[in-house]
């Protein structure tokens, strides 16, 4: 009898024992890891770009779709147009990322509601001609999308820069052209070079020759004035030195609404490039506006009727059709956020960049303000924060060519620069900039090329 009591008591323990593993074992293997948050970006602007980056990738899960697989360095894209530096030195893909998911496709509608968003492969339609639509969901939204070109609604100029399927000019015609992205950038390239090339055909007599090397500029920003200085160092550098019967010929010529060029700009700094563009003989003709933009001649108000060879337009920014078709709160089409970045009445919906506006505080459309939101809301979901943003304003900066620039400090009374002290702040500045270390080599190598063996005349 004391025998069986006692494998009984054995037994019920090593039941007892074996239960207690199998229930460890169980917990074990049902337990997983807890899901990490979606935080969804659209766009791989300034703003977008550095979020991608700059979030915890152990905290979540991110997830960018952009209709361009690559991120711009857009203060350089005028020295790519013509041929300064090379197109692949000021643009970084964006699946050099790492720990993200990337989808090559452009946003069509956002459900709020159901917290998903409707997106358009960027490769048109697909197998039995059925669009490519898919849907993502997401925790949180950053909606970094940007801006379009402003047409100003002139006869003869459309947009089609939201379509799937475009002309590379960004425009509805072969020879006038946007300059925001790389597409544009290289189309306007091989116009200019194609211009010459006509020029020098036998068969061209001498007032097409005058149409075709005649380049306007319509707008008198920034861009449009970096433009004008290096479309004028490669008339004077290059295409004096391979077409020298064609160079006399040349002009160009930059059109601009308001009373002064760079109008943002303090007004020593705007009379400096002013004088400094009569001194090239560049034209320019302020106060004028475009009435209409036909195959090969610009009509100002004025009636005065401009033929040319190539036009660029670089007159500012205008709201994308997805963003106003969101019915969303807006501002002169830009998406209400408050200083947090929050999107109005919209649970988890951030927005940055051009197309957004702060309550009370709408910045400018520039990179700086795009690059600290981006950094600021990553900061804010990495850290769990709640402070609002703050902007600091850098300055404003343009170059004029070959060791010649200006340089607006912030504060009304910094000292305004200009020259080769202003040309090399910007050079130095947006090369430190620039993203990863292979930029960081190809943009002086090309800076050096350009300047000691000329710019490149290839046409492809």
């Amino acid at each position: 009898n004391e025998y069986k009591s006692y494998l009984s008591m054995f037994y019920t323990r090593r039941l007892l024992l074996e239960s207690r593993c199998i229930c460890r074992r169980s917990v074990s293997q049902d337990s997983t890891p807890p899901q990490k948050t979606r935080v969804v970006i659209l766009g791989a602007g300034w703003g977008g770009f550095r979020m991608a980056r700059d979030l915890d990738k152990n905290k979540f899960d991110v997830v960018v779709t952009s209709p361009r697989n690559h991120f711009l360095f857009t203060p350089l894209l005028p020295s790519t147009a013509v041929g300064t530096l090379e197109f692949r030195c000021v643009q970084e893909p964006i699946r050099t990322v790492k720990n993200i998911t990337y989808y090559h496709a452009a946003a069509r509608n956002i459900d709020f509601n159901a917290k998903s968003i409707e997106c358009q492969s960027v490769y048109g339609k697909g197998y039995k001609n059925t669009q490519k639509i898919f849907t993502i969901h997401y925790d949180r939204l950053v909606i970094g999308v940007g801006t379009k070109s402003n047409t100003f609604g002139i006869p003869g100029v459309q947009t089609d820069e939201e379509s799937v399927i475009h002309n590379p000019s960004g425009t509805n015609k072969h020879n006038l052209f946007f300059l925001k992205q790389l597409e544009h950038a290289r189309a306007i390239r091989n116009r200019i070079i194609e211009c010459f090339e006509r020029a020098a055909s036998p068969f061209t007599d001498e007032d097409e020759k005058l149409r075709l090397l005649t380049f306007l500029v319509v707008g008198g920003g920034p861009t449009s004035i970096e433009f004008a200085s290096e479309l004028y160092d490669l008339l004077h550098n290059d295409i004096s030195r391979w077409y020298p019967d064609l160079a006399p010929l040349c002009q160009i010529i930059v059109i601009e609404a308001g009373k002064h060029l760079l109008g943002a700009f303090s007004s020593s700094l705007s009379s400096y490039v002013e004088k400094k563009f009569a001194k090239r003989k560049i034209k320019t003709l302020v106060g004028e506006t475009v009435a209409e933009v036909r195959d090969h001649t610009l009509i100002l108000k004025s009636g005065q009727e401009i033929p040319y060879g190539a036009c660029v337009w670089s007159t500012g920014n205008k709201a994308l059709d997805f963003v106003s078709n969101l019915n969303l709160e807006l501002t002169n089409g830009r998406i209400v956020t408050d200083e947090y970045l929050r999107v109005k009445d919209k649970d988890g919906v951030f927005a940055i960049g051009d197309c957004a506006a702060i309550e009370g505080n709408v910045l400018p459309m520039v990179a700086q303000v795009a690059n600290q939101q981006g950094q600021y809301l990553s900061k804010q979901f990495n850290k769990n924060l709640h402070k609002p943003f703050r902007y600091v304003f850098m300055g404003s900066m343009a170059q004029l060519g070959t060791f010649d620039g200006v340089f607006d400090l912030p504060g009304a009374k910094s000292p305004k620069i200009k020259g080769i002290l202003a040309f090399l702040s910007w050079r130095a500045a947006y090369w430190t900039y620039s993203v990863s270390i292979a930029n960081k080599l190809l943009i002086p190598m090309y800076w050096f090329k350009s300047f000691w063996f000329g710019r490149d005349i290839s046409k492809f």
